[in-house]
């Protein structure tokens, strides 16, 4: 009789111990860092190129490549809580009609990133106030640039701009960060007035 209530017990035991290991055999989910950015503040910024706009305390106006008064190439480095640039290229329109070239060009460089894009968003910018036109894309997914965008006057002016992070893409730890920047983005683009010659 001792015998069978010592066997029993050590089949409960035995039971109750596999069903604990099996508990923690669970899978979890991934987890990422969040990274620790600060508040929002901006400055105004004089380009070479003939617009201006508010910018990011963070960010810092790096070299320009063959600037004149027709074509310029601008990087913004977006500092270190960032770790990324900002590729700005402007071109002045030599007539309305090279207009369509430059946003199908600016379309194309869109489509380019599609084979790893999960999904493409985009938001009108239409400041008549300002004469500022444009389009800003979000990427998401595992992609090279989340954002990328284009705006003009439609007569004379023409900016294109794609952020770059300096990172491995991975979308999922990099979201609150992209948040972050669209918000820089978004104070750039409503705040960007072009300059007369």
């Amino acid at each position: 009789m001792k015998h069978k209530l010592i066997l029993s017990l050590v089949m409960i035991f035995t039971i109750l111990l596999n069903a604990c290991e099996r508990e923690n055999l669970t899978p979890k989910p991934p987890t990422y860092l969040k990274a620790d950015l600060p508040e929002h503040s901006y400055h105004k910024e004089n380009f070479p190129a003939p617009f201006s706009c508010d910018v990011s305390d963070l960010f810092t106006l790096k070299n320009t490549l063959r600037c004149d008064s027709n074509y310029c190439e601008q990087e913004i480095d977006m500092g270190r809580a960032i770790n990324g640039s900002i590729n700005l290229f402007y071109k002045r329109l030599a007539n309305k009609d090279s207009l369509p070239s430059l946003i199908n060009f600016s379309n194309k460089e869109v489509d380019f990133h599609k084979i790893k894009a999960d999904k493409i968003d985009f938001d009108q910018i239409i400041d008549q106030e300002n004469k500022v036109y444009g389009t800003i894309f979000e990427l998401k997914g595992d992609v090279a640039t989340n954002y990328q965008f284009y705006l003009t006057d439609s007569a004379q002016h023409f900016l294109r701009g794609e952020v770059i992070l300096n990172c491995v893409p991975n979308y999922d730890s990099l979201r609150n960060v992209l948040v972050y920047i669209k918000e820089d983005l978004d104070v750039m683009m409503n705040t960007l007035s072009w300059k007369s010659k």
